[in-house]
């Protein structure tokens, strides 16, 4: 009988464990340190660095970003994951500031493609409401809030706690309350779930953390108080963990962010007056580790451009949603979590104002464009020079150097002022990705204005299955063809060779449209699929 009733018990318990979510639907943990640069998080600088277990366990099963930038200050990072937007569309380009309700967010775009099937929470730090709005968070679509409204605390054991709406003073240590909230908020879901969780920590007022939180010795300074903060953010991650099922946290998708740059007063290795609320690396420059459901590529980096924004998208993504490409100025890159092929962004871009400092910046792989509010110029060489010690204006730009810039300030206008048709999401007044609408080339092959004279040949053209694309010993730098509705149906990067070979036998016969992109320029070419 004993064994019996064991057996029931099990059978009840496993019930109940995989009734907790979805399997054809994951959960979403994202989880935001408040003030963490790649110059402190292990893993991607080395120095004097915090010790996470937690975190490392993350990287050597999941994938690692090196190229993320958000905004130098919380607030604007944390409204761009918000809304897709960057700060200059979504009205919130510094500190303090206010995302109106006008701007749609994650989660009213998750409850709108899944039909309200997950529940949602935020625990942790808000700051998005000006002035602070306990019913702020319940409006953008948040199912469950706990956390501090403002920008940080006085004190960690003395601060003010909005919960469903009403403030009131705790005396609790905030990391430990949040990851307190976290854990139980959790274990009540029996439906997929969605928790924003977003720390306190490492924010200041620097201080040394409950003992068993941390383990780096002499805390008498205030890098080593900011270590040991980082350390109890891991040591926190660790019980939210452990407290999962295996069977849900298997299903789970589990993103690690930074929101801005390493605090000035505690950086490494970049250049004095280089760190957070700057546009320079140490400022923007933040760490992104995502492992879990839906990621194959285990202990591996990945260089792509990324951008905060982009988190919106590929979470929309994650639980199903299909996009045309992304949405507002957010691309979806789950498909590199997979190692797929699919859209990676030719540019990064970020824009940040306040109290009359900031600018905006863009990027592509190589090169970076300072745009300082008092439009004076800065222009760094990421690849030679990743820190930014030498702003190459100031010894002159090259030829090729000099075009990039041009490019660059260029592409940065039309993104301040309206949509991009060089960011493969389908936004603005666009009618497929990147043509169409009143700014990009139009979508109908018989529209397009395709040059007389053309630097690449196609042949066969049309063809059945293989087509070679040679250019007369001009360098390829990637290939996208579009079907006859706009929609990208073949992207690669990197060609880098005078001449590509194709095999376009899964193509459906019809005509396409080839886009041959080169260092200065590129050119639109039909191709016929017999």
């Amino acid at each position: 009988m004993k064994s019996i009733l064991t057996l029931l018990i099990t059978i009840i318990l496993l019930t109940v464990v995989s009734s907790q979510t979805n399997p054809t639907l994951p959960n979403i943990l994202l989880i935001i340190a408040d003030d963490l640069g790649v110059d402190r998080t292990p893993g991607y600088h080395t120095g004097q660095l915090p010790t996470t277990p937690t975190l490392d366990s993350l990287r050597a099963v999941g994938l690692t970003f090196e190229n993320v930038w958000a905004a130098p200050k919380c607030t604007p990072t944390r409204a761009t994951i918000m809304s897709g937007k960057h700060p200059v569309k979504n009205g919130v380009t510094g500190t303090p500031g206010n995302l109106d309700l006008e701007h749609r967010s994650i989660f009213h775009n998750i409850e709108d493609s899944t039909d309200n099937t997950y529940v949602d929470a935020v625990v942790g730090k808000w700051h998005i409401s000006n002035p602070s709005d306990p019913d702020h968070p319940h409006q953008h679509g948040a199912d469950y809030y706990v956390g501090l409204l403002g920008a940080s605390v006085e004190d960690y054991y003395a601060w003010q706690k909005t919960e469903n709406g009403e403030t009131t003073l705790c005396n609790d240590y905030v990391t430990t309350v949040l990851t307190d909230r976290a854990i139980d908020w959790r274990a009540d879901q029996d439906q997929p779930w969605f928790l924003w969780w977003a720390h306190a920590a490492p924010h200041s007022p620097f201080h040394t953390p409950p003992e068993e939180m941390y383990s780096i010795a002499n805390t008498g300074n205030a890098t080593r108080k900011y270590l040991a903060m980082i350390e109890s953010i891991d040591y926190s991650l660790n019980r939210l963990l452990n407290s999962i099922p295996d069977e849900v946290e298997e299903n789970t998708l589990i993103i690690f962010v930074g929101d801005n740059g390493t605090p000035e007063n505690v950086t490494q290795d970049y250049p004095n007056g280089h760190g957070k609320s700057t546009l320079y690396e140490g400022g923007v420059r933040v760490p992104l580790i995502i492992s879990g459901a839906g990621v194959s590529r285990s202990g591996e980096r990945e260089d792509a451009l990324i951008n905060v924004s982009d988190l919106h998208a590929t979470i929309l993504q994650a639980v199903g949603t299909k996009l045309p490409g992304g949405i507002n100025n957010s691309l979806g890159f789950h498909h590199l979590l997979q190692g797929e092929e699919g859209p990676q962004r030719k540019y990064n871009y970020i824009d940040f104002l306040s109290q009359g400092e900031g600018g905006h910046i863009i990027r592509e792989q190589q090169y970076k464009l300072i745009v300082n509010v008092d439009q004076s110029q800065e222009f760094y060489d990421l690849e030679n020079d990743s820190l930014e010690f030498n702003d190459l204006l100031l010894t002159g730009l090259s030829t090729d150097q000099e075009e990039i810039r041009l490019k660059l300030e260029k592409e940065a206008t039309i993104i301040r002022e309206g949509w991009s048709c060089n960011d493969f999401i389908q936004n603005g007044n666009e009618e497929g990705i990147d043509c169409g609408g009143d700014n990009c080339p139009s979508c109908a092959l018989s529209n397009y204005d395709l040059p007389s004279e053309k630097h690449a040949t196609v042949f066969p053209n049309p063809t059945n299955n293989i087509v070679t694309i040679d250019s007369d010993n001009i360098n390829i730098n990637s290939l996208r063809i579009f079907d006859a509705q706009g929609k990208e149906v073949y992207k690669i990067e990197k060609v880098n060779a005078p001449s590509y070979v194709l095999n376009i036998d899964a193509f459906e016969k019809g005509i396409y449209l080839m886009f041959v992109e080169y260092d200065t320029f590129g050119e639109y070419i039909k191709l016929s699929k017999r």
